[in-house]
């Protein structure tokens, strides 16, 4: 069990990681991932425990709330450049963790306990090996959109933006239009794994989504390398999560 929770554990920051790469291909640097983490984690927790929603109906909405809070507030930061962008992902996610905190709807700053578990029929998620399983399928798909996204047209202008911002726009490519691309779908996933984090875990605590969270993300991409955006923030998650134990 506590092999499998370190890999359940590795596998939620690999995620998180390629969010953060994604954003990085785009010469963009965030320090609010976890902010959008927090995001997933609640919503899901409030629809299924006040709202009557499913785990999996829950799971993409959480999703969809995150990326639309991203969309909400870079849509006006990337306009002003990237220096804006960072400064305004650092503000948010400190906003987050208050919000959460100091309302008393979202549970306050003891949190909201008891989250239900995922279910299946009568199969309810209770051991660390099933939700080992559903983790690991979740990386899966995500690795598999994420290299889709890579390998098209989509990818090829977040590539032209990496290598040079001037040429991207002088060849014609929308370079606002396709940095908040990425900037939606990282923070997309982050409220999904954010999902499945409040209902493996049972609980939620704002402390957890601190800014210190935010920089281990980028440590994860970091250390796996900076230039290989799916292998580098895996292999730097697993390091980052096993060498400490």
């Amino acid at each position: 069990d506590y092999l499998l929770h370190i890999l359940i554990y590795a596998c939620m920051y690999s995620v998180l990681g390629m969010g953060f790469s994604m954003m990085w291909k785009n010469r963009l640097i965030t320090c609010g991932h976890a902010g959008f983490f927090a995001i997933g984690g609640y919503t899901s927790a409030l629809l299924v425990t006040k709202a009557g929603f499913s785990f999996w109906l829950a799971l993409p909405t959480a999703g969809l709330a995150s990326a639309l809070f991203a969309l909400i507030i870079f849509s006006a930061a990337l306009r002003a450049g990237p220096l804006v962008f960072f400064g305004m992902t650092l503000v948010s996610s400190f906003i987050v963790m208050e919000v959460l905190g100091t309302v008393e709807y979202f549970g306050g700053w003891e949190g909201l306990m008891n989250i239900p578990r995922p279910k299946v029929g009568s199969f309810v998620f209770l051991s660390k090996r099933s939700y080992y399983y559903l983790v690991m399928g979740l990386l899966l798909l995500n690795i598999l959109i994420f290299y889709a996204l890579y390998n098209s047209r989509i990818g090829r202008a977040w590539t032209a933006i990496g290598s040079s911002v001037r040429l991207a726009e002088a060849q014609g490519i929308n370079v606002y239009k396709y940095r908040l691309a990425a900037s939606v779908i990282a923070c997309f996933f982050a409220g999904v794994i954010g999902a499945f984090y409040a209902h493996y875990q049972n609980m939620l605590v704002p402390n957890t989504f601190s800014f210190l969270l935010s920089i281990y993300v980028q440590m994860f991409a970091l250390i796996g390398g900076l230039g290989y955006f799916i292998a580098g923030p895996i292999v730097g998650a697993w390091v980052m999560v096993f060498l400490p134990e």
